[in-house]
Protein backbone atom coordinates (compact mmCIF):
# COMPACT_ATOMS: atom_id res chain seq x y z
CA UNK A 1 0.00 0.00 0.00
CA UNK A 2 2.71 2.48 0.47
CA UNK A 3 4.19 1.91 -3.05
CA UNK A 4 0.03 3.03 -4.33
CA UNK A 5 0.53 6.10 -1.69
CA UNK A 6 3.92 6.83 -2.85
CA UNK A 7 2.33 6.77 -6.62
CA UNK A 8 -0.64 8.47 -6.06
CA UNK A 9 1.58 11.51 -4.30
CA UNK A 10 2.99 11.38 -8.06
CA UNK A 11 1.26 14.52 -10.08
CA UNK A 12 2.00 12.99 -12.66
CA UNK A 13 0.88 9.72 -12.14
CA UNK A 14 -2.44 10.61 -10.72
CA UNK A 15 -3.39 12.97 -13.66
CA UNK A 16 -2.64 10.47 -16.22
CA UNK A 17 -4.39 7.63 -14.42
CA UNK A 18 -7.58 9.82 -13.49
CA UNK A 19 -7.59 10.79 -17.61
CA UNK A 20 -7.27 7.65 -18.47
CA UNK A 21 -9.75 5.70 -16.53
CA UNK A 22 -12.10 8.55 -17.69
CA UNK A 23 -11.96 7.05 -21.16
CA UNK A 24 -11.97 4.11 -19.93
CA UNK A 25 -15.61 4.73 -18.25
CA UNK A 26 -16.77 6.36 -21.44
CA UNK A 27 -15.37 3.79 -23.94
CA UNK A 28 -17.57 1.04 -21.19
CA UNK A 29 -20.40 2.78 -20.01
CA UNK A 30 -21.37 5.93 -22.36
CA UNK A 31 -22.92 3.47 -25.26
CA UNK A 32 -25.11 2.11 -21.91
CA UNK A 33 -26.03 5.85 -21.42
CA UNK A 34 -25.92 7.35 -24.76
CA UNK A 35 -28.70 4.49 -26.68
CA UNK A 36 -27.87 5.67 -30.52
CA UNK A 37 -26.58 2.79 -32.77
CA UNK A 38 -23.38 4.07 -34.02
CA UNK A 39 -24.38 2.36 -37.25
CA UNK A 40 -27.80 3.70 -37.90
CA UNK A 41 -28.40 6.86 -39.98
CA UNK A 42 -29.97 9.72 -37.64
CA UNK A 43 -30.16 12.51 -39.96
CA UNK A 44 -28.99 14.11 -42.74
CA UNK A 45 -25.47 13.96 -43.74
CA UNK A 46 -22.57 16.66 -42.10
CA UNK A 47 -25.34 17.80 -39.58
CA UNK A 48 -23.34 20.03 -37.43
CA UNK A 49 -23.35 19.66 -33.87
CA UNK A 50 -26.74 20.21 -32.08
CA UNK A 51 -28.95 19.17 -28.84
CA UNK A 52 -29.80 16.42 -30.15
CA UNK A 53 -27.10 15.32 -31.59
CA UNK A 54 -24.14 17.10 -29.54
CA UNK A 55 -21.06 16.02 -31.89
CA UNK A 56 -22.63 16.47 -35.11
CA UNK A 57 -23.41 13.73 -38.05
CA UNK A 58 -21.03 12.29 -40.27
CA UNK A 59 -20.59 11.76 -44.29
CA UNK A 60 -22.82 8.45 -43.29
CA UNK A 61 -25.42 10.32 -41.48
CA UNK A 62 -24.55 8.72 -38.50
CA UNK A 63 -24.12 9.88 -35.20
CA UNK A 64 -20.58 11.12 -34.01
CA UNK A 65 -20.91 10.99 -30.52
CA UNK A 66 -22.12 7.41 -31.43
CA UNK A 67 -19.41 6.80 -33.35
CA UNK A 68 -16.97 8.01 -30.65
CA UNK A 69 -18.17 5.92 -27.88
CA UNK A 70 -18.22 3.04 -29.48
CA UNK A 71 -14.46 4.12 -31.04
CA UNK A 72 -12.94 4.01 -27.59
CA UNK A 73 -14.53 0.99 -26.75
CA UNK A 74 -12.88 -0.61 -29.89
CA UNK A 75 -9.70 0.84 -29.69
CA UNK A 76 -9.16 0.31 -26.35
CA UNK A 77 -9.71 -3.46 -26.93
CA UNK A 78 -7.28 -3.33 -29.92
CA UNK A 79 -4.92 -1.70 -27.67
CA UNK A 80 -4.99 -4.57 -25.06
CA UNK A 81 -5.28 -7.23 -27.19
CA UNK A 82 -2.16 -5.96 -28.94
CA UNK A 83 -0.18 -5.01 -25.69
CA UNK A 84 -0.83 -8.46 -23.97
CA UNK A 85 0.51 -10.51 -27.28
CA UNK A 86 3.74 -8.14 -27.75
CA UNK A 87 4.48 -7.71 -23.79
CA UNK A 88 3.81 -11.74 -23.32
CA UNK A 89 6.24 -12.10 -26.13
CA UNK A 90 8.79 -9.90 -25.14
CA UNK A 91 8.94 -10.46 -21.74
CA UNK A 92 9.17 -14.40 -22.42
CA UNK A 93 11.99 -14.01 -24.58
CA UNK A 94 13.89 -11.53 -23.48
CA UNK A 95 14.10 -13.19 -19.93
CA UNK A 96 14.53 -16.77 -21.20
CA UNK A 97 17.40 -15.30 -23.49
CA UNK A 98 19.07 -13.30 -20.76
CA UNK A 99 18.97 -16.76 -18.31
CA UNK A 100 19.93 -19.73 -20.81
CA UNK A 101 22.53 -17.92 -22.63
CA UNK A 102 24.25 -19.04 -25.59
CA UNK A 103 22.54 -19.99 -28.44
CA UNK A 104 18.88 -19.79 -27.69
CA UNK A 105 20.16 -15.87 -26.42
CA UNK A 106 21.64 -15.65 -30.23
CA UNK A 107 18.51 -16.87 -31.67
CA UNK A 108 16.55 -14.88 -29.54
CA UNK A 109 18.09 -11.51 -30.13
CA UNK A 110 18.74 -12.43 -34.26
CA UNK A 111 14.82 -12.85 -34.58
CA UNK A 112 14.45 -9.71 -32.31
CA UNK A 113 16.73 -7.68 -34.57
CA UNK A 114 14.90 -8.74 -37.81
CA UNK A 115 11.85 -6.96 -36.40
CA UNK A 116 13.58 -3.77 -34.74
CA UNK A 117 15.45 -3.40 -38.43
CA UNK A 118 12.07 -3.66 -40.36
CA UNK A 119 9.27 -0.85 -39.37
CA UNK A 120 6.49 -2.77 -37.60
CA UNK A 121 3.99 -0.32 -39.45
CA UNK A 122 5.49 -1.63 -42.85
CA UNK A 123 5.16 -5.58 -41.21
CA UNK A 124 1.66 -4.64 -39.63
CA UNK A 125 0.18 -3.50 -43.29
CA UNK A 126 2.08 -7.18 -45.09
CA UNK A 127 0.61 -9.26 -42.35
CA UNK A 128 -3.16 -7.02 -42.87
CA UNK A 129 -3.11 -7.08 -46.67
CA UNK A 130 -3.78 -10.67 -46.55
CA UNK A 131 -6.15 -10.29 -44.29
CA UNK A 132 -9.73 -10.01 -46.19
CA UNK A 133 -11.74 -6.62 -45.57
CA UNK A 134 -14.43 -8.66 -43.95
CA UNK A 135 -12.35 -10.42 -41.34
CA UNK A 136 -10.26 -7.66 -40.15
CA UNK A 137 -12.25 -7.68 -36.69
CA UNK A 138 -10.69 -6.12 -33.12
CA UNK A 139 -9.11 -9.14 -32.88
CA UNK A 140 -7.01 -10.30 -35.97
CA UNK A 141 -6.01 -6.67 -36.33
CA UNK A 142 -4.96 -6.68 -32.42
CA UNK A 143 -3.02 -9.75 -33.06
CA UNK A 144 -1.41 -8.39 -35.99
CA UNK A 145 -0.07 -5.13 -34.13
CA UNK A 146 1.06 -7.68 -30.87
CA UNK A 147 3.06 -10.04 -33.32
CA UNK A 148 4.60 -7.33 -34.60
CA UNK A 149 5.44 -5.16 -31.86
CA UNK A 150 7.79 -7.10 -29.28
CA UNK A 151 11.10 -7.11 -30.55
CA UNK A 152 12.85 -4.18 -28.72
CA UNK A 153 10.89 -4.48 -25.96
CA UNK A 154 12.60 -8.13 -25.87
CA UNK A 155 15.82 -6.43 -25.42
CA UNK A 156 14.90 -4.61 -22.79
CA UNK A 157 13.27 -7.23 -20.98
CA UNK A 158 16.84 -8.86 -21.68
CA UNK A 159 18.86 -6.05 -20.37
CA UNK A 160 16.84 -6.07 -17.26
CA UNK A 161 17.48 -9.88 -16.54
CA UNK A 162 21.11 -10.21 -17.32
CA UNK A 163 21.95 -7.04 -14.75
CA UNK A 164 19.52 -8.84 -12.00
CA UNK A 165 21.52 -12.18 -12.38
CA UNK A 166 24.45 -10.64 -10.91
CA UNK A 167 23.13 -10.46 -7.65
CA UNK A 168 24.28 -12.55 -5.14
CA UNK A 169 20.53 -14.23 -4.17
CA UNK A 170 20.15 -15.40 -8.48
CA UNK A 171 23.58 -16.60 -7.54
CA UNK A 172 22.46 -18.54 -3.80
CA UNK A 173 19.59 -19.88 -5.33
CA UNK A 174 21.49 -20.81 -8.78
CA UNK A 175 23.54 -22.98 -6.27
CA UNK A 176 21.00 -24.17 -4.33
CA UNK A 177 19.59 -26.45 -7.64
CA UNK A 178 16.71 -23.73 -8.56
CA UNK A 179 15.63 -24.28 -12.06
CA UNK A 180 15.84 -21.39 -14.35
CA UNK A 181 12.07 -21.00 -15.09
CA UNK A 182 11.33 -20.91 -11.31
CA UNK A 183 14.56 -18.63 -11.23
CA UNK A 184 12.58 -16.11 -13.82
CA UNK A 185 9.27 -16.37 -12.41
CA UNK A 186 10.02 -16.22 -8.38
CA UNK A 187 12.98 -14.07 -8.56
CA UNK A 188 13.29 -12.15 -12.22
CA UNK A 189 9.52 -10.99 -12.53
CA UNK A 190 8.83 -9.47 -9.50
CA UNK A 191 11.80 -6.72 -9.43
CA UNK A 192 11.15 -6.09 -12.68
CA UNK A 193 7.42 -6.03 -12.44
CA UNK A 194 7.23 -2.13 -12.54
CA UNK A 195 9.56 -2.24 -15.75
CA UNK A 196 6.12 -4.79 -17.03
CA UNK A 197 3.95 -2.09 -15.77
CA UNK A 198 5.19 1.15 -17.84
CA UNK A 199 5.69 -1.44 -20.69
CA UNK A 200 2.56 -2.55 -20.82
CA UNK A 201 1.35 0.99 -20.50
CA UNK A 202 3.49 2.10 -23.36
CA UNK A 203 3.01 -1.00 -25.74
CA UNK A 204 -0.74 0.25 -25.63
CA UNK A 205 -0.43 3.63 -26.49
CA UNK A 206 1.73 2.15 -29.32
CA UNK A 207 -0.59 -0.26 -30.37
CA UNK A 208 -3.73 2.13 -30.40
CA UNK A 209 -1.84 4.45 -32.52
CA UNK A 210 -1.06 1.57 -35.18
CA UNK A 211 -4.47 0.94 -35.29
CA UNK A 212 -4.78 4.17 -36.81
CA UNK A 213 -2.14 4.05 -38.85
CA UNK A 214 -3.12 0.75 -40.23
CA UNK A 215 -6.83 2.01 -40.89
CA UNK A 216 -5.46 4.88 -42.19
CA UNK A 217 -3.98 3.82 -45.49
CA UNK A 218 -7.13 0.89 -45.69
CA UNK A 219 -5.52 -2.35 -44.36
CA UNK A 220 -6.52 -1.96 -41.35
CA UNK A 221 -9.84 -2.17 -39.18
CA UNK A 222 -13.01 -2.82 -41.78
CA UNK A 223 -15.59 -4.71 -39.40
CA UNK A 224 -15.64 -2.64 -36.19
CA UNK A 225 -15.60 0.68 -34.69
CA UNK A 226 -12.74 2.23 -33.54
CA UNK A 227 -11.11 5.53 -33.30
CA UNK A 228 -8.72 4.43 -36.16
CA UNK A 229 -12.20 3.90 -38.59
CA UNK A 230 -13.60 7.07 -37.84
CA UNK A 231 -10.34 8.93 -38.47
CA UNK A 232 -10.04 6.99 -42.06
CA UNK A 233 -13.91 7.52 -42.77
CA UNK A 234 -13.54 11.36 -42.51
CA UNK A 235 -10.37 11.22 -44.38
CA UNK A 236 -11.90 9.33 -47.39
CA UNK A 237 -15.13 11.62 -47.70
CA UNK A 238 -12.27 14.82 -47.11
CA UNK A 239 -13.41 16.24 -44.37
CA UNK A 240 -10.83 17.81 -43.22
CA UNK A 241 -10.80 20.19 -46.47
CA UNK A 242 -13.88 20.87 -46.18
CA UNK A 243 -13.82 22.25 -42.70
CA UNK A 244 -16.41 19.13 -41.41
CA UNK A 245 -14.37 19.64 -37.90
CA UNK A 246 -16.55 17.45 -35.71
CA UNK A 247 -15.95 14.57 -37.48
CA UNK A 248 -12.14 14.75 -37.19
CA UNK A 249 -11.28 16.69 -33.95
CA UNK A 250 -13.65 14.25 -31.09
CA UNK A 251 -11.73 10.95 -31.74
CA UNK A 252 -8.19 12.79 -32.51
CA UNK A 253 -8.41 14.38 -28.83
CA UNK A 254 -9.27 11.20 -27.16
CA UNK A 255 -6.15 9.78 -29.59
CA UNK A 256 -3.92 12.57 -27.88
CA UNK A 257 -5.64 12.30 -24.11
CA UNK A 258 -4.85 8.17 -24.56
CA UNK A 259 -1.05 8.52 -25.64
CA UNK A 260 -0.56 11.35 -22.71
CA UNK A 261 -2.22 9.80 -19.87
CA UNK A 262 -0.81 6.49 -20.55
CA UNK A 263 2.90 8.54 -21.12
CA UNK A 264 2.40 9.84 -17.76
CA UNK A 265 1.55 6.61 -16.25
CA UNK A 266 5.06 4.88 -17.79
CA UNK A 267 7.39 8.26 -17.19
CA UNK A 268 6.09 7.81 -13.17
CA UNK A 269 6.51 4.61 -12.85
CA UNK A 270 9.48 4.55 -14.40
CA UNK A 271 11.09 7.38 -12.41
CA UNK A 272 9.85 6.16 -9.33
CA UNK A 273 11.14 2.70 -9.55
CA UNK A 274 14.11 2.92 -11.44
CA UNK A 275 16.59 4.00 -8.12
CA UNK A 276 15.32 1.18 -6.73
CA UNK A 277 15.86 -1.22 -9.13
CA UNK A 278 19.29 0.03 -9.66
CA UNK A 279 19.86 -0.74 -6.11
CA UNK A 280 18.07 -4.10 -5.82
Amino acid sequence: MSVLTDLFRIPKFTAGLAIFLTIVVLGLAGPLIYRVSPTAVVGLRYTPPSPDHPLGIDALGRDVLAQLLYGIRGSLLVGAVAAGIALGLSLFLGTMAAVFGGLVDKVIMVVSEIFIIIPSLLLMMVLAAYLRPEARNIWLVGFVIGITSWGGWARGFRSRTMSILQSEFIKMAILSGASRVSIILRDIVPIISPYILASLAMLFTSAITAEVGLTIVGVGMTKDITLGLMLYTAQMYANITQGIWWTVVPPTVVMILIYLSLYLVAISLDEYFSPKLGTA
